[in-house]
């Protein structure tokens, strides 16, 4: 309920700076549909979200016209930093000229990554595998979602891919149920509740929903969904759900936690700060996620594309 809400402001802040810019710029001089991606296309942002987004435009798009979107992406992604929504690190936003392109190219993207899934391919899926139209033409948006998840349903290669891409973040549980930390530096004694606890279940998910052509983006609907097709058990989709559920509540706290002391909210938390019985929670819920990635393993035999 907090990442939705969180991704509600962000994309109500998004659209009101859609509107600011083209009432300063003038109309749009062909159709377009602002995307989100990640967490926010998702609607699982937290206070500690980076911008993550794209623009596609109609295939009426002159050369010419890229200066109006130029301007108007830069305006937006000025505007999001300044509400605090920092600039991607990795330049994935509508101000890359990459990444602001009619549909056409969208779609030789896509089939490339899919035909192709090389490395950068498979680093930008939890991004671009996960968008969301937030303002303007839906339509563009649809045409483009609908070749993707064509493309994408059953392709035996592309998903043991993604599957092996969803294997890289394992859960920081040792043999003897004992937590794996981080040892030395500035988080020393911690773990990455993000990318060792949370980044797995939606790449589990994000897999499924690829494989079964599913129209969803956030995470818990999409296990819902694999449940419904029969893609996933109904006992282990539920028990991802919770252990979502668990996991991004603790990461919440945690971060809430650290804003309340004037401190820059992180994902690395200390075990000690979890009671006795949450810490023996979490364990069970990093052996669900383990439990999932080798069915993944042996699924789609991940282990000889890594």
């Amino acid at each position: 309920h907090i990442g939705e809400a969180i991704s509600c402001i962000t994309d109500s802040i998004t659209s009101r700076l859609l509107e600011m810019g083209e009432e300063q710029f003038g109309s749009p001089p062909v159709p377009y549909v602002w995307l989100a991606g990640g967490s926010q296309a998702r609607h699982e942002q937290s206070s500690h979200s980076d911008q993550d987004n794209a623009l596609l435009i109609s295939d009426a798009m002159e050369p010419e016209h890229d200066e109006y979107f130029a301007k108007l992406t830069q305006f937006v992604s000025d505007g999001l930093n300044t509400c605090g929504f920092v600039y991607c690190p990795g330049n994935a936003m509508a101000t890359n000229p990459k990444w602001r392109q009619p549909l056409r190219v969208w779609k030789k993207y896509f089939k490339k990554w899919i035909n192709k899934p090389e490395p950068m391919a498979l680093m930008l899926s939890s991004i671009f595998f996960d968008l969301r139209p937030v303002r303007g033409d839906d339509t563009l948006f649809h045409k483009l979602q609908s070749k993707v998840l064509e493309r994408t349903k059953g392709n035996t290669i592309f998903l043991a891919y993604m599957a092996a891409n969803a294997l890289q973040h394992r859960p920081p549980l040792g043999f003897f149920r004992t937590f794996v930390l981080i040892h030395g530096g500035d988080h020393d004694d911690t773990f990455d509740i993000k990318h060792r606890g949370i980044v797995p279940i939606t790449d589990i998910a994000r897999v499924y929903a690829l494989a079964r052509g599913l129209r969803q983006v956030n995470t818990t609907e999409r296990l819902r969904a694999a449940v419904e097709t029969g893609a996933l058990s109904r006992d282990m989709g539920e028990s991802l759900e919770d252990a979502l559920e668990f996991i991004a509540s603790l990461r919440i706290r945690h971060q809430a936690e650290l804003l309340s002391r004037g401190k820059p909210a992180d994902n690395f938390l200390p075990p000690e700060h979890l009671s006795r019985l949450e810490r023996e929670h979490l364990k069970d819920a990093f052996k669900v996620i383990q439990s999932m990635q080798n069915t993944l393993e042996s699924r789609y035999q991940a282990g000889r594309f890594r």
